[in-house]
């Protein structure tokens, strides 16, 4: 019986660890020639799916979204409905809620209940509810802006929104520089952000094959969701920035392998048998 109570016990101090859900941060996921095949069958036999995606940037069909909502395997998704970076850089294309706006001028319009810019907002956060329709077993969270750059007045009119807008969802706040509000689960990236205890951390910006991912998990063991990422998961090839949408996306499956190695090493929730594949 010791050795059986010394597997347990090792598995209990596992679990206590490791965070919640961690997971690849495919941001990417809705451009068009995204290869869906491949990332789909590296989690054949998973015992949960949890990923994420950006709204719009990459596309807005998001078939890639669509064949993983139906996948009858329990799933934990986070998404991002609008794209503070691109409109920080001034490289937001027409398409993006946050087109044209800067931080101040943005906040100003939300708050000030502009039609223009809430309709762009608004048609994005519907195309998702409508997405979430055919989901089978998915948990959401839903963050209104990534790596947001609005003011806290704007952050919280947009979470009430999506909040009404998609009840079944967890807001999230994610903003760039500013301290999360209190009421939502709060997003940060990094390697060493400081968070709540109700949070998600993501590495998106920050080469996952450049840090020490125990350590790192180790950190952040009580948050919700923890997301990897590396250049490939934003179509990122190279230092010169081409807007998302003209980026190649075409990956190879071997790479979804890659990733799949990665997740069975830091104590995730995929079965043993998936992870001997």
């Amino acid at each position: 019986m010791k050795p059986f109570i010394a597997v347990l016990i090792s598995v209990l101090i596992v679990s206590i660890q490791a965070p919640a859900f961690a997971a690849p941060s495919y941001l990417g996921m809705c451009h068009r020639d995204w290869n869906c095949r491949g990332m789909l069958a590296s989690w054949n036999g998973s015992e949960t799916i949890v990923t994420g995606w950006l709204e719009n940037t990459f596309g807005a069909e998001c078939s890639c979204v669509n064949k993983l909502l139906v996948t009858p395997t329990p799933k934990v998704v986070r998404v991002h409905l609008s794209n503070s970076p691109c409109m920080r850089n001034k490289r937001c294309g027409r398409s993006e809620p946050l087109y044209g706006e800067t931080a101040a001028s943005a906040s100003r319009k939300i708050l000030s209940d502009n039609k223009a810019l809430w309709r762009r907002f608004a048609r994005t956060t519907q195309r998702l509810k409508q997405r979430l329709k055919v989901a089978k077993n998915t948990k959401c969270y839903v963050s209104p802006c990534l790596e947001c750059d609005l003011n806290a007045k704007a952050r919280n009119r947009l979470l009430s929104y999506v909040r009404d807008a998609i009840p079944a969802c967890i807001p999230v706040d994610n903003p760039y520089r500013q301290q999360c509000l209190r009421g939502y689960v709060c997003e940060k990236h990094g390697v060493s952000p400081d968070l709540p205890a109700s949070c998600i951390v993501d590495l998106d910006g920050i080469d996952g094959a450049t840090v020490d991912l125990k350590k790192w998990l180790e950190r952040y063991r009580g948050c919700d969701i923890a997301y990897y990422w590396e250049p490939f998961m934003n179509c990122i090839r190279s230092d010169k920035f081409v807007p998302p949408m003209q980026r190649n996306c075409k990956y190879e499956s071997s790479i979804f392998d890659y990733i799949k190695g990665i997740l069975c090493r830091y104590f995730l929730p995929l079965s043993s048998v998936t992870c001997s594949l």
